[in-house]
């Protein structure tokens, strides 16, 4: 805090143990062992057995990184599991192997510190998926977790805007997700320009209003709702949507 011109506050050195010193955060005493033992079980039935850990490592290096960049504000280790990748994984059923629509290729937009796009890499090991941010220095601390997970091989990090990246890479993407990136408006004026396949959206209760305020681009663009499943994660009583969006083909 800046001093108030003329106030009669001590020097530092003149402090004495008994004087309040100033706010300062308290060290972290939580551990990776202790951050795994409680991340897993929160997580509830939403991640397969052979991911768990894995998930947990990404969390706890975003919760690491969280010291000095500004990634989350979720940081405790149950908030974490469930509001990040619980949340994120909420499209296993569309997106694992052998289900009813099989995707391989997986464009994750605005990928932040790495949910969903992350999270749906290490569930879903037959997956391709590329990580892209605006923001380089995210993308620079995401290579760092690819490259400390291992998965190198089929998950990519790339710093761009959508927008010029899709123009030379569209047929190499068969889904876009996007998760807390905006606005349905805006994500469609972003992507349906150059990118016509399918987009799997993360939404909560302006779902609705959203989706009316864009029928008419919808119509124009020849788009439309495929998909709009409700769900919950574990311990939250909020209803959420998962929204796919594709392309009349014809």
């Amino acid at each position: 805090m800046d001093e108030i011109e003329g106030s009669e506050t001590p020097p530092p050195e003149a402090s004495t143990p008994d004087t309040p010193q100033p706010d300062a955060p308290p060290p972290d005493t939580l551990t990776w062992e202790m951050f795994r033992d409680r991340f897993i079980p929160a997580l509830g039935p939403f991640a397969p057995g052979f991911a768990r850990e894995t998930l947990a490592r990404h969390a706890w290096l975003v919760r690491q990184k969280n010291q000095v960049m500004n990634l989350t504000r979720v940081t405790d280790p149950e908030s974490m599991a469930i509001r990040h990748t619980a949340d994120s994984l909420a499209a296993l059923p569309l997106l694992a192997e052998g289900g009813e629509q099989l995707f391989r290729n997986v464009l994750d937009v605005g990928t932040g510190a790495g949910w969903p796009g992350l999270s749906i890499a290490i569930a879903c090991p037959h997956l391709k998926v590329t990580l892209l941010d605006s923001t380089r220095k995210k993308i620079d601390f995401l290579q760092t977790v690819v490259n400390q997970l291992g998965l190198q091989d089929r998950v990519t990090c790339v710093w761009g805007r959508f927008e010029e990246w899709i123009r030379d890479h569209r047929k190499e993407v068969d889904l876009v997700t996007a998760r807390a990136v905006g606005p349905v408006e805006r994500l469609l004026g972003w992507c349906t320009n150059s990118y016509f396949g399918p987009m799997l959206l993360w939404k909560g209760p302006a779902a609705d209003g959203e989706l009316k305020a864009v029928e008419g681009l919808m119509w124009k663009r020849r788009l439309f709702v495929a998909l709009d499943e409700a769900y919950q994660i574990p311990g939250d009583e909020a209803v959420r949507r998962l929204i796919l969006i594709d392309h009349q083909r014809k």
